[in-house]
């Protein structure tokens, strides 16, 4: 009997370990198939908001996002319009692109920043308004979360400013 004690001990054991272990793979993927399904969604603010329009450059596209709007009079972080280049290794060194961001076809801006084929190099914007709709960016980098240039794998995205 003190053998058969032991034996449902040390399985009860390992079978514990066993599901501490596989449990979590498990219910992980039952759990992420649940949240797929609810209207959650990550934040704007963070993802740039959704893709408005693409726009063919010479071997390379221009996805411009919808705005994403100040959330209220205490937000930190100024209205922007998220723009992205890609493929980044398909840029040439020295981008200068009139952007349409409010999709009337006439452009709101000219971005123009330096495309290093070093992924680690700073990069540096400027972005002169044409309309009133856009704030002016001279050599600005990583500066606030509505305003800055940044190289995401191989795509290169602008945050600009509203007014």
């Amino acid at each position: 009997m003190k053998r058969l004690t032991a034996i449902l001990g040390y399985g009860a054991a390992v079978l514990t370990i066993v599901v501490a272990v596989a449990g979590p793979l498990f219910w992980f993927g039952i759990f992420s198939r649940a949240a797929a399904k609810t209207p959650l969604r990550i934040d704007p603010m963070y993802t740039g908001g959704e893709p408005a329009r693409i726009i063919a450059g010479d071997g390379y596209q221009i996805a411009v996002y919808k705005p994403v709007l100040k959330r209220g009079p205490l937000s930190q972080t100024a209205s922007f319009v998220q723009i992205v280049w890609k493929p980044a290794s398909a840029l040439p060194p020295a981008i200068s692109d009139p952007v349409d961001l409010d999709g009337d076809g006439r452009p709101d801006c000219v971005v123009s920043f330096q495309a290093s084929r070093d992924p680690h190099a700073k990069l540096r914007v400027s972005v002169r308004p044409l309309t009133a709709l856009v704030q002016p960016m001279n050599e600005v980098g990583k500066d606030s979360f509505s305003s800055l240039i940044a190289r995401v794998n191989d795509t290169i995205l602008v945050r600009v400013p509203l007014r």
